[in-house]
């Protein structure tokens, strides 16, 4: 009865996106939003796995509350409607600032749950985002990004530096919204297509930590798929990324120079990743380690970013 029952709320998984689409009315929106959530739930829990049932617990009690406030916002006549929605709907999916519970429920799930976490249910609200241009949605990409590349530091559990990734990436979706009506959806599905390769390369070797991969044959498709998250040419996250800068070449200076330095830091992070997978150092990735016995090496990394954003400044300060 496993396999009928999955195919079931795989079914009724996959019609609540057209269901949420295809209505105007703010009780079937969030009706479907319900129906997606419990199909999404049982289709990645298992009895006998206390941490996906750990997660499973979170992310119902999570989307519980955030559905509770939403069903209050359509029923009350509320001046500050759109931004309490958006508000909701950025926590339901884990932008910044409430971003908290997303790498620990990413942690305890399995790779294809995780997946469809980071992809598919940030669907339908970023598409309810769309209905509302905010300046609320500007604060939300700027914490998204910061805290997305904050929390990749110090990182060894690879599922919760992608979820960071994730949180990251998902600034730049919701900037996207901002900027232009449908490159959003363009950039969620590049976003999937890359993190699909990477999460298949983990699921099938079944690595669980980056101390592991230093161990793994395949770490070089491992790098190949930072690289590409990271933005490097001519991979197709460099694509990602240069058709993302071609539309925030109209805004203003101040904001470009921040959504440069973010990408930096983050080029940074995966690069730094790369290379303690490559040089067999991955086991003294936490920071706090180099402090103790590597310090160092330390500075020289600081001073090296530092150098890299000045260059970055200059460079923009130069064009603009």
């Amino acid at each position: 009865m496993l396999i009928p029952s999955f195919m079931l709320f795989l079914f009724m998984y996959l019609i609540s996106f057209l269901f949420v689409m295809s209505n105007d009315d703010w009780f079937l929106v969030w009706l479907g939003l319900e129906i997606n959530m419990l199909s999404f739930i049982i289709m990645i829990y298992k009895r006998y796995d206390m941490l996906v049932m750990e997660s499973c617990m979170k992310y119902f009690f999570i989307q519980s509350m955030g559905s509770a406030v939403l069903m209050g916002c359509f029923f009350l006549d509320l001046e500050m409607f759109s931004e309490i929605l958006i508000l909701m709907l950025s926590y339901k999916i884990g932008a910044g600032p409430f971003f908290m519970w997303f790498p620990s429920v990413c942690g305890g799930l399995s790779w294809f749950s995780c997946f469809v976490l980071m992809t598919f249910q940030k669907l339908i609200p970023l598409m309810l985002m769309g209905m509302f241009v905010s300046w609320i949605i500007w604060w939300m990409v700027m914490m998204s990004l910061v805290f997305g590349a904050c929390g990749s530091f110090n990182q060894k559990d690879i599922k919760r530096l992608l979820a960071y990734s994730s949180i990251h990436h998902l600034g730049w979706m919701m900037l996207c919204i901002l900027l232009n009506d449908g490159f959003w959806l363009i950039y969620l599905f590049l976003y999937s297509i890359i993190l699909l390769n990477i999460v298949y390369l983990f699921k099938e070797y079944e690595v669980i930590d980056l101390i592991v991969i230093n161990k793994w044959k395949g770490k070089w498709w491992f790098v190949m798929g930072m690289l590409s998250m990271a933005g490097m040419p001519p991979l197709l996250g460099f694509f990602l990324k240069w058709m993302a800068f071609v539309y925030i070449l109209n805004m203003n200076f101040i904001c470009i120079l921040f959504l440069i330095l973010m990408s930096v830091v983050m080029f940074y992070i995966y690069i730094r990743v790369m290379y303690d997978i490559l040089m067999d150092t991955a086991g003294g990735l936490s920071w706090s380690n180099y402090v103790i016995y590597k310090n160092y090496i330390d500075k020289m990394d600081y001073f090296s970013v530092f150098g890299l954003l000045l260059g970055v400044m200059v460079g923009v300060m130069l064009v603009f």
